[in-house]
């Protein structure tokens, strides 16, 4: 199942604004953009707007969304995707929980602080619904007020490990969307349009490298992807396994004992499940069968899929027409098939620059089928623009 991380930054050029993105992870779990819109302001009603263009994106694939827990995110999700398929950032809540913690537990020592976080990490990370268990008991030990709050307003099913029912790859955190938000702070400094058009010449550059990075992967796998696995395998040195019949294997550990069934790409520990790369366990079952371990990851991070990702490229695009921004006349647009005639606004330069005298939407979609479309509505006048550019 596909993952979104969707998420929003402000911009400090001098409009002003939010700008919403969705991105998600390429072949090597490096960031790749899907769609990002510029809008007024972070409510209800844009988030709404936003996921529904995105929903018309991806049709009737389903999707897996990651987020904060912004209420307006949570509002607009609900009402566009399945909310059962909608995981939170553990990183926030973490923030949440601290936050809750110093509010409870005012002058406590910076060990006992930490002590919280070990406690509240080992809820998250275990994979087992009986350790997760335990965890929140010991919890509750260490203080009920921190275990309540968990409970009632920690929404744990949202991110916890054990207790989210689909599959996310492990991936419990949006900082894949935190990272587009780095990739694009300079351009969030200037005005919408060159923000646009600069974020264009970065994300074709991008493309055409990463294609050309590709040609040098020395295995099926990306570096990233490879280097894990081959943790994985030096791990798994200090296990060991023996043949069940039916590609089951019994590998042994130093205090677990676990069994992983090869057809199925399956292990006990639900780690190779949970992430798609093998295991510790798993790899040493593959040595013992004397495997391939590259046959079995997931299709999704080799090259071949990889390929399909960055198998097109963009179409420079072409501005010896394009309109003045500083110009209250906008002519000779798109081959002079729009021409829109603003003589008689007369704007004052404070409304031009204040984010109340205007509301903005501007969606641009990135990678599928670069398609531009923007509304402005300033001061009861609408412009609407819209122009398609495709790939090759």
């Amino acid at each position: 199942m596909p993952i979104l991380f969707i998420d929003g930054c402000h911009l400090s050029g001098p409009y002003k604004g939010t700008l919403l993105a969705a991105s998600t992870c390429d072949a090597n779990n490096d960031l790749f953009s899907i769609v990002y819109a510029i809008v007024s302001a972070e409510n209800n009603e844009n988030w709404l707007w936003f996921l529904s263009n995105l929903k018309e994106l991806t049709g009737s694939i389903p999707v897996m969304l990651i987020s904060n827990r912004h209420p307006s995110i949570i509002v607009a999700v609900e009402q566009v995707y399945d909310r059962d398929k909608h995981a939170y950032c553990y990183r926030y809540v973490k923030e949440n929980f601290c936050a809750e913690t110093k509010m409870l537990q005012r002058g406590i020592r910076g060990k006992v602080k930490e002590d919280a976080k070990k406690l509240l990490d080992a809820i998250c990370y275990t994979r087992f619904g009986t350790e997760f268990t335990e965890a929140v008991e010991q919890l509750r030990a260490f203080s009920p007020e921190l275990a309540n709050w968990l409970e009632t307003k920690g929404d744990i099913n949202k991110w916890a490990k054990s207790q989210f029912l689909h599959r996310r790859w492990d991936l419990i955190t949006t900082n894949v969307a935190e990272s587009f938000n780095s990739w694009i702070r300079k351009d969030r400094t200037h005005s919408i349009c060159a923000l646009i058009i600069e974020h264009i010449d970065k994300l074709a550059n991008l493309l055409y490298t990463v294609k050309l990075e590709m040609t040098k992967w020395k295995n099926e796998v990306g570096p990233k992807i490879d280097k894990i696995l081959m943790e994985h395998v030096a791990r798994s040195e200090f296990l060991k396994a023996v043949r069940y019949g039916d590609h089951n294997v019994m590998v042994r550990g130093s205090n677990v004992d676990v069994c992983v069934n090869l057809i199925h790409k399956e292990c006990t520990c639900l780690e190779w499940q949970m992430t798609g790369i093998p295991c510790p366990y798993a790899c040493d079952a593959i040595k013992l069968l004397h495997g391939n371990i590259y046959t079995y990851i997931e299709e999704y991070y080799l090259k071949s899929s990889q390929q399909k990702i960055y198998a097109s490229s963009m179409i420079p695009i072409e501005t010896r027409d394009m309109p003045d921004v500083n110009n209250l006349t906008l002519t000779d647009w798109v081959n002079n098939i729009f021409i829109c005639h603003l003589q008689q606004l007369v704007l004052q330069e404070d409304h031009a620059r204040s984010a109340k005298s205007h509301n903005f939407k501007i969606c641009v979609f990135t990678n599928v089928a670069y398609v531009i479309r923007v509304v402005i509505v300033f001061l009861n006048v609408e412009i609407l623009i819209q122009k398609e550019y495709e790939f090759f």
